[in-house]
């Protein structure tokens, strides 16, 4: 029992520090991408998110499916330097490989692909990144549950970042040394983790083999790239067919949505090296638990977020970026929806297919979704710009959801949570009412309105939680919350 505990205690160790390391990416985003966006513009930011998204897609190809598979071997053998060094430098060398591959190719796109061409020198920039992922290794520190250090490097490094952004970028043309930054936090980042890393591993070419990771690593880096179709290459294709504007817009639209998701990855990396210790050791129940203790958290995070994003989405985002981006207001309430599709697609996805090995029942699943992704960005993307792309987006989401949960109800006999979903939905029909003659009626400034609906919502979710919903989880946060107060 005290076992138990203790390794309850772990992961919410552990989550506090992703989450502070999530919220704190919010913080600076908050401070600098209004700046950044009224400084360079739409089309300037339009620019840089083009060029940003084509290598990140081209790092999609370069790391396939290392991430996952770093965390799950890494969890296994970390006790063991030995085997954990070995582990560590095949996985490295794995990725080295396909890393070369894609920097000759993306050097061979940047001489041969005219839309490309004008934009070499930001992709000068953009091959450096690539280079830096590989040296990340954030997968290291996951599998061995290191997250105290992630969290505190990577504020350290995004405060002298913020630094650099406020004093160096002062007007329009200063978009390339906005994006330099951007790859130098990663270069930092990398640079950083390899110097550390010698207190835990030895890099080693003795009784090393990638053979034993080629199956994961393809497997779960094809299905990676193929939804990449459906989020990555929106950006790439949208900039080809619609213009750098339209980007401009799609990026500003996703940037809130984007930080939000990154903090349920956040609880995801936490919970996935647990869930996996846990089925390797036969405790089904104990894994069950874990499962609905996420889904519960999701949805009571992610309804009260979703009705506040879709109601002041015009506030929220003139707020953040200024005038000039209204062309961002209606993509951001298509994508905010995603918050609870992709949030609970990475439940049964990573905690179930992933953690299980059926990474090929999870590539099925994402071909849909690309599939999908394929056809309607050839239909409407070139015609609705941005709104295209999110519709794009929302609309693959959706179908690998349904795919995932099809193939998990068969797997471990777990449904969708139809009648949670609609109880909170319904409980939530006075707020809805209330925000909606608030965004119609109230006259203030986008700071105030905002943060009136804000503390409205959240004083409005914790009494539906206490009184109505009765969620366990948050019940056992606000109890030891109160209990440590008294305490003090």
């Amino acid at each position: 029992m005290q076992t138990d505990d203790k390794h309850d205690m772990s992961i919410k160790r552990n989550f506090i520090y992703n989450g502070t390391l999530t919220v704190s990416g919010y913080v600076f985003t908050l401070l600098t991408y209004p700046y950044v966006s009224r400084v360079l513009g739409l089309s300037n930011v339009g620019i840089v998110n083009f060029v940003d998204g084509l290598v990140n897609y081209f790092i999609l190809f370069a790391m396939m499916g290392v991430n996952t598979l770093g965390i799950r071997e890494i969890a296994i053998v970390k006790s063991d330097r030995e085997k954990l060094s070995r582990a560590f430098s095949s996985i490295l060398l794995l990725n080295g490989i396909t890393v070369l591959v894609a920097i000759i190719v993306l050097l061979i796109s940047m001489y041969t692909v005219p839309q490309l061409i004008p934009h070499r020198d930001l992709l000068y920039i953009g091959v450096c990144k690539l280079i830096s992922t590989l040296f990340l290794t954030e997968w290291f520190y996951t599998g061995t549950e290191n997250f105290p250090y992630i969290t505190k490097r990577s504020i350290a490094i995004k405060f002298v970042y913020v630094i650099c952004v406020f004093l160096f970028i002062r007007k329009p043309s200063d978009y390339y040394l906005y994006y330099l930054f951007c790859v130098l936090t990663v270069a930092l980042n990398s640079v950083v983790n390899v110097i550390y890393s010698r207190k835990f591993v030895d890099f080693t070419f003795k009784g090393i083999s990638i053979k034993p990771y080629l199956n994961t690593f393809f497997s779960v880096g094809f299905y990676i790239i193929v939804s990449s179709i459906y989020t990555s290459f929106s950006v790439v294709w949208l900039g080809m067919v619609a213009g750098t504007d339209q980007v401009g817009y799609y990026t500003t639209a996703t940037k809130l949505h984007t930080i939000i998701i990154a903090l349920l990855t956040a609880f995801q990396n936490t919970m996935f090296p647990r869930v996996t210790s846990l089925l390797s050791e036969g405790k089904d129940s104990e894994y069950r638990e874990k499962i609905r203790i996420s889904v519960d958290s999701l949805l009571s995070f992610s309804i009260p977020a979703i009705i506040v994003a879709i109601i002041f989405g015009p506030n929220i985002l003139h707020l953040l970026v200024g005038d000039g981006y209204e062309g961002a207001y209606l993509p951001f309430r298509i994508i905010v929806s995603l918050i609870f599709i992709i949030g609970y697609e990475q439940i049964i996805c990573i905690q179930v297919l992933l953690a299980m090995k059926r990474e090929r029942t999870l590539l099925k699943c994402s071909c849909f979704g690309a599939l999908a992704g394929l056809i309607l960005n050839y239909i409407v993307v070139e015609h609705l710009g941005a709104v295209g792309s999110a519709m794009v987006w929302l609309s693959a989401e959706l179908i690998v959801m349904v795919g995932a949960q099809y193939h998990v109800t068969r797997i471990i006999c777990y449904s969708f949570p139809w009648r949670q979903l609609m109880r909170y939905v319904l409980t939530y029909i006075p707020a809805i009412v209330l925000l909606m003659a608030t965004y119609h009626y109230c006259s203030y400034s986008d700071i105030i309105v905002v943060t009136i609906a804000s503390l409205f919502m959240a004083a409005y979710t914790l009494v539906v939680q206490i009184k109505i919903i009765k969620n366990p989880v948050c019940l056992q946060v606000i109890n030891k919350t109160l209990s440590y107060a008294k305490q003090k």
